[in-house]
């Protein structure tokens, strides 16, 4: 299912919700609308996604879905989706970020005039992620944030500087590279 698509109830011109026939305003009347889709000749599913890759966290603010999508393998930019529509998604020709808690999608909702952040943070084997709105966790993830408050991107000099933890064991892996070359380079023509 196409999020963004026409809502199927008569007359609704509003974005349909993610995995669902109808939009966040009638929400409650999607199991009405199974007709429609048994009546297109197929299933309305979204297309695979594999379940290790593949990472989702939402979010309800005064009403609205706040919805945020990530690919662990980069297939995919993260996405910022209100409502079902759009709103938001990272730059995918910027390069791979290693974020370390920044603001990487962000939005205003046009009617209130509130500001939606999302901080992602990379961890060992996953990625982060924490919504806000006015600087206040509504959802997602709890970690420490980054000290910059803007949205960042590739090109932001602090994004990919790593800390000594990370240039250490830079330089111990480079030691171990460098030592089994040594050893089989010794092995193959020194030894008689």
């Amino acid at each position: 299912m196409a999020v963004g698509g026409p809502c199927y109830i008569e007359g609704c011109e509003r974005p349909r919700m993610y995995s669902s026939p109808v939009c966040y305003k009638h929400r409650e009347n999607a199991e009405d609308v199974w007709w429609v889709i048994e009546d297109e000749g197929g299933s309305d599913e979204p297309r695979h996604r594999n379940p290790f890759t593949h990472q989702e966290w939402s979010a309800e603010y005064e009403g609205r879905e706040i919805r945020v999508t990530n690919q662990l393998d980069a297939s995919e930019p993260a996405k910022l989706y209100i409502d079902g529509e759009l709103r938001d998604e990272e730059g995918g020709d910027d390069g791979y970020i290693i974020p370390r808690g920044e603001i990487l999608l962000s939005t205003e909702l046009a009617d209130t005039g509130d500001r939606v952040d999302v901080r992602f943070k990379a961890t060992l084997f996953t990625v982060k992620a924490k919504i806000l709105v006015n600087n206040k966790r509504i959802g997602g993830d709890i970690f420490e944030n980054s000290p910059i408050n803007e949205k960042v991107d590739s090109s932001h000099p602090e994004v990919l500087k790593h800390g000594l933890l990370t240039k250490l064991l830079g330089m111990l892996f480079a030691f171990a590279i460098m030592s089994l070359g040594g050893g089989f380079f010794a092995l193959v023509f020194l030894v008689p």
